[in-house]
């Protein structure tokens, strides 16, 4: 083969294997991104359940209360 084109199949060869490389850098980068933002979300979705459940327990309690006193009127001496 004549240097020139081996020169120049090795050139090729290389631009090649930048472009791969690059596009795995590209879709790795993805990947990490994708996990943290998922993770970002989990989160979010957990605290708002977390404080739903709370609310929930928070307002039970309040409706216990407000049938308690329903049944106990209050005393006309107070």
């Amino acid at each position: 083969m004549h240097p020139v084109f081996e020169y120049e199949t090795l050139r090729r060869g290389r631009e090649e294997l930048l472009r791969q490389a690059e596009l795995e850098r590209m879709v790795r980068l993805a990947k990490v991104k994708d996990r943290i933002r998922r993770g970002f979300h989990q989160r979010i979705a957990h605290w708002l359940g977390s404080q739903m459940v709370k609310w929930g327990k928070q307002l039970e309690h309040f409706g216990k209360c407000g049938q308690q006193s329903a049944l106990w009127p209050a005393s006309p001496h107070h």
